[in-house]
């Protein structure tokens, strides 16, 4: 599981209990063996196993300025680094889907309804960032150039649909 949120003890606990396991951004001020993450160390890049408050135990992964952990004390640094990356981008699918595709935008009442709308949502979400990719564009610059000449760009993705 990639969390985006920091973590509360609550929130750790629930997924340790479920037998799932976090890999999450820390606040510098958040508890690690009994002090703020930011005072345990001053060197910019660590890893050590060590205990949240709450008496959760977690690797913590210091890669710079940013303090990332997780409760699966078996995986390397780099290999948290790495899944950290990806909870970054599954953070900007997510953006994306409701800032640009306004999936939490549906006025729909029914439950049938709102799963049309997000079902509708995520296939544009994949068409964008199918083309996105072909273009070598961000998002954003793909949805400014469709807005800009409007339907005298068709995607190609969407005319295959047709």
């Amino acid at each position: 599981m990639l969390e985006a949120w920091y973590p509360s003890r609550a929130r750790l606990k629930r997924v340790r209990d479920d037998g799932w396991y976090v890999v999450c951004r820390l606040k510098q001020k958040r508890r690690f063996n009994g002090q703020a993450v930011r005072q345990h160390r001053r060197h910019p890049y660590w890893a050590e196993r060590g205990w949240r408050s709450g008496g959760l135990k977690v690797l913590v992964v210091r890669p710079g300025k940013k303090y990332d952990a997780t409760n699966r004390l078996t995986l390397a640094a780099a290999e948290v680094r790495r899944l950290d990356r990806l909870r970054s981008q599954s953070e900007e699918v997510s953006r994306v889907c409701q800032d640009q595709l306004a999936l939490t935008g549906c006025q729909a009442r029914s439950e049938r309804a709102q799963l049309h709308h997000v079902v509708c949502g995520l296939i544009a979400c994949c068409i964008l960032e199918r083309e996105r990719h072909q273009c070598g564009l961000s998002v954003y610059k793909l949805k400014r150039q469709l807005s800009l000449q409007g339907r005298s760009l068709a995607l190609p993705a969407l005319e295959r649909l047709r």
